[in-house]
This record gives structure tokens, C-alpha cells and sequence, in this order.
């Protein structure tokens, strides 16, 4: 009985942190770019196919 309980309740952490990681990428609604939220310089945000995405280089520094 203790282990159909303990089974139950790793189940349902396994489940809810798997649904955790799907929905940490928010995708932002978009008509143009100026509808996306404003991002600091080497990464800029288009709206592309009505959603924001982010582009850029998150490996720049600022000795190139």
C-alpha cells in the first residue's frame, strides 16, 4: 500500500516538473516589432510569424 502511495506522489512530481519545463518559453502575441518588449544590445526582438522571438548573439563581448 505504501508504495502505490509513494508511486502516486513521484507520478505526480514527475508530472507537474515536466509541465513546469513546457511553459517557461512565454511566447509573446505580436503584429509588428513595436508590439515586442524592448531588449538590450547584441540581442534584438522581431515579431515573425505573430509571435516575438529573440535574436542575437548571447555569446558577445565587448572586445570583438
Amino acid at each position: 500500500m505504501t508504495q502505490i502511495l509513494l508511486f502516486v506522489y513521484f507520478f505526480i512530481i514527475f508530472l507537474s516538473l515536466s509541465f513546469v519545463v513546457t511553459s517557461y518559453r512565454t511566447r509573446i502575441p505580436c503584429v509588428s516589432d513595436y508590439d515586442c518588449p524592448k531588449a538590450s544590445y547584441p540581442l534584438f526582438i522581431k515579431c515573425i510569424y505573430n509571435f516575438c522571438e529573440i535574436w542575437g548573439s548571447p555569446t558577445w563581448d565587448a572586445t570583438n
